[in-house]
């Protein structure tokens, strides 16, 4: 027989190891918050060496299946990543399934089975390994009447034989969370997609493709996307190239510039669609100094030549020139599309000390026509910032602190690298329960916006080289999963992740910390938080998932309280 269990999200159900936490029994939620937990799955008894089955869902709720299915970790060791996590495989990709699909019998010489028809997953249970489906209830933020809900999953053999039964409690609070404030990026790479899956960038097959990928990080808590209106300099080696990906259509003649918005317009149209509420303009200067211009298309004539690139010196007049004709052009443009104070500008990614002067130069031509709009950076050292040339400063969580006090106005990011000790981030070696905390220390410090440089980038350092991330999910980085959070379907479809999952819980423990605020106030919501973690910092996390899901649990009793 099979042994069938319910468990948190946080516990992990890695193949060789039995799951080490408590078992689920009851979920709490909000009335339009998602809420997933797991179903892991073995054969104990060695009554048989595998078994084909099939499951049913009885629920009154909307509930959402996936296969959880593992990505190799080849490589896990980190400097300063504690603790250190051993090679081996990780339950990540998320393969949908059908809730209850239609069944169907199936002759085989001498018997009759039962198939889940349309699946192209079929569930088999093993003794030698543990495996797990993930579920989640509301996963598309319905409205939910209040009340206790039961769920019963039922798992069959292909002879329709009850293999094993479990049941949660759900209990939906009649409130709802409120909605998301804080404004979060996950770097969108059209040229990975589109090399990927061998389709022309921008044509319609592409924007199908497009499509649902965005639909999957909005779905998850991303409502800022980044808009590449040329080509973005962003991980492109000195006097290299990336794919050219250019939204605007640029054309010189008799001396001046014009702009074609069309394409750009299409492509904000879908994000709008798809739920995308804020839009991320590409870097106007080149990564590390803004010493250069991005690469910029312009048709000239009958011709399109590269008229702007790594030759072409950043505060040189001609492209100063050309790029306030364009910025003036865009904030028209904008204006029309009621994006006003909704585009966040970039002057250069990630300027350190020694690109002070720089910056500054670069920021100085264009300062007059960005002034009362959104215009940060990705730094992790305060000189651009305390010489006043960016407002929003985009700091890296491991220097956070030597901005936090002195900006209003500030965001957060991280990369790869920032996993020491206890720090947040979504790489396959570090527990779930980091992952899910940045949300808390977000909160904590009123965190205005997040910003992460991968949800499908599948290049390599520099963008060079081109990887499979179910093979290889370092894709050429030191970190295992720190360049995406979706993995390429074949069939033009985003499989999301359990660490996209995850980090979404995480975003709406603002949101529910931001609940118990409205009804107890900050002060309630922040003794919250320093009773299970103390005086935080962007450096702390919990030791275990035992010691989030405690934490959670008290967030939703104090509501729960308010609410009596």
């Amino acid at each position: 027989m099979i042994d069938a269990r319910l468990y948190h999200s946080l516990i992990p159900v890695n193949p060789e190891t039995e799951p080490d936490g408590e078992t689920l029994t009851k979920a709490v939620l909000c009335n339009n918050q998602p809420y997933s937990f797991q179903l892991a799955y073995k054969i104990t008894d060695f009554s048989a060496d595998n078994i084909d089955f099939y499951i049913r869902i009885e629920s009154e709720l909307p509930i959402s299946l996936y296969h959880v299915n593992c990505v190799p970790m080849l490589h896990t060791v980190y400097s300063g990543c504690k603790p250190q996590v051993p090679i081996g495989l990780c339950p990540d990709i998320l393969i949908p399934k059908q809730t209850n699909p239609r069944l169907k019998k199936v002759a085989n010489w001498d018997n009759i089975r039962t198939f889940e028809d349309g699946e192209r997953i079929a569930l088999n249970a093993f003794c030698d390994s543990w495996q797990s489906l993930w579920i989640c209830i509301n996963e598309n933020s319905q409205i939910i009447k209040e009340g206790n809900y039961g769920i019963k999953i039922k798992l069959y053999s292909l002879f329709d034989v009850e293999l094993a039964c479990t049941e949660l409690e759900a209990e939906v609070l009649g409130v709802k969370l409120p909605r998301q404030r804080l404004m979060y990026t996950n770097w969108f790479h059209n040229d990975c997609l589109a090399d990927y899956y061998g389709v022309e960038l921008f044509s319609e097959k592409y924007f199908t493709i497009m499509e649902d990928y965005v639909k999957k990080a909005v779905i998850n808590g991303m409502n800022m996307i980044l808009v590449p209106a040329f080509t973005p300099p962003l991980d492109t080696p000195l006097n290299g190239e990336r794919r050219t990906v250019q939204l605007v259509k640029a054309e010189y003649r008799n001396g001046s510039y014009s702009f074609d918005f069309s394409l750009m317009k299409k492509y904000i149209d879908i994000c709008k669609r798809c739920g995308i509420k804020y839009f991320e303009h590409s870097h106007f200067f080149t990564q590390w100094g803004a010493r250069s211009a991005p690469k910029i298309i312009v048709k000239t004539g009958d011709k399109e030549i590269k008229m702007f690139g790594w030759k072409t010196k950043a505060t040189g007049k001609k492209y100063v020139t050309f790029l306030r004709r364009y910025i003036t052009e865009l904030k028209r443009f904008l204006a029309a599309e009621g994006l006003n104070g909704k585009m966040l500008f970039h002057i250069s990614d990630e300027p350190g000390k020694e690109h002070i002067e720089s910056y500054g130069a670069a920021k100085k031509e264009i300062a007059d026509l960005l002034e009362g709009e959104m215009c940060g950076d990705a730094m992790f050292d305060t000189g651009v910032y305390e010489a006043g040339y960016c407002d929003m400063p985009i700091a890296m969580t491991a220097f956070i602190h030597r901005f936090i006090g002195k900006c209003e106005n500030l965001w957060a990011y991280y990369i790869g690298s920032n996993c020491q000790n206890s720090m947040s981030n979504r790489l396959l070696q570090v527990s779930r329960e980091r992952n899910r905390m940045l949300g808390v220390q977000l909160y904590y410090y009123k965190i205005k916006g997040f910003l992460q440089w991968g949800y499908n980038n599948y290049y390599g350092q520099l963008s060079q080289g081109f990887y499979e991330p179910y093979f290889n999910p370092c894709c050429g980085w030191s970190g295992c999963g720190s360049s995406y959070m979706v993995y390429p379907d074949r069939t033009g479809k985003a499989l999301q992740s359990v660490r996209q999952k995850v980090f979404g819980d995480g975003l709406n423990d603002i949101r529910l910390l931001s609940l118990l605020e409205k009804l107890k106030g900050r002060k309630a919501a922040n003794a919250v938080i320093e009773k299970h973690f103390g005086k935080l910092t962007f450096n702390d996390g919990p030791d275990t998932a035992k010691m989030y899901i405690d934490f959670i649990n008290d967030v939703y009793i104090n509501i729960k309280n308010s609410l009596n």
